[in-house]
């Protein structure tokens, strides 16, 4: 065989090998997965009527909705990380990367996604809130965490639990109580008109005017003093919660 012969045939060889992986690289491009998704809180119960979210980027590629069974599909494209979300009226922030594995041919996935559940009872998130009696301008994460999370969650109730601090034990309740009796006497109206509010009543106010400032619905916000673990600090704790699916 002669020597252009030879060559010829690999330079044949080579095109040929160039082709099929571009064909190759092509039909990989358009090959997906099927992701049979199931969604679970904690205890591992299933969660009905959550809507599922995959981003790929900015990219909303992927979108379903759990059934009774708390079960969802979606097709994704293989070797890319996804962003996703998981959105019902107990669920706050529920967002987890979920890596789909190379491939060129066509997959199915199992995978099970944990989240939060939101139920009465539950510590939302405690703050370290007070420097000297007034809130901290530090902590701003509250007046914009909690005002966004009531307007996603409209069912949501939140108790607000707010320690006194040291030397100021007295309860709003009890103040009430001794400017009732504070009223019985000559001049008890005018005293309790101008009787300086208690520690906890300040701290109460400061918290419900940044709050009402910053879009919280009022209605549906309850303060209450607290013993927590330290004397600045701040407890968001739900109070009421309903699933709407």
């Amino acid at each position: 065989m002669g020597v252009k012969s030879m060559l010829g045939r690999y330079s044949l060889l080579g095109v040929l090998c160039a082709l099929f992986a571009v064909q190759s690289a092509v039909l990989a491009q358009g090959v997906t997965f099927l992701i049979k998704g199931k969604v679970v809180d904690s205890k591992r119960n299933v969660l009905q009527g959550v809507q599922v979210y995959a981003k790929d980027g900015d990219e909303i590629v992927g979108k379903s909705k759990t059934t009774i069974a708390g079960e969802f599909t979606m097709t994704l494209k293989p070797g890319k990380t996804y962003f996703m979300s998981f959105e019902r009226s107990d669920l706050f922030m529920s967002q987890q990367d979920f890596r789909v594995p190379d491939g060129k041919s066509y997959q199915e996935i199992n995978q099970d996604f944990q989240v939060k559940v939101l139920a009465k009872g539950d510590t939302i998130q405690q703050f370290t809130l007070f420097q000297e009696g007034q809130s901290n301008s530090k902590t701003a994460e509250l007046f914009t965490m909690l005002p966004e999370m009531m307007r996603k969650l409209l069912h949501l109730k939140v108790k607000i639990v707010v320690s006194a601090g040291n030397g100021a034990k007295q309860s709003t309740k009890g103040k009430k109580e001794k400017n009732t009796q504070k009223a019985k006497g000559k001049k008890g109206a005018q005293a309790n008109a101008s009787a300086p509010l208690t520690l906890i009543e300040k701290r109460i106010q400061d918290i419900r005017s940044k709050l009402i400032a910053a879009g919280a619905p009022e209605s549906r916000i309850i303060f209450e003093e607290g013993k927590l673990k330290s004397p600045k600090d701040v407890a968001l704790i739900v109070a009421s919660i309903a699933s709407d699916f």
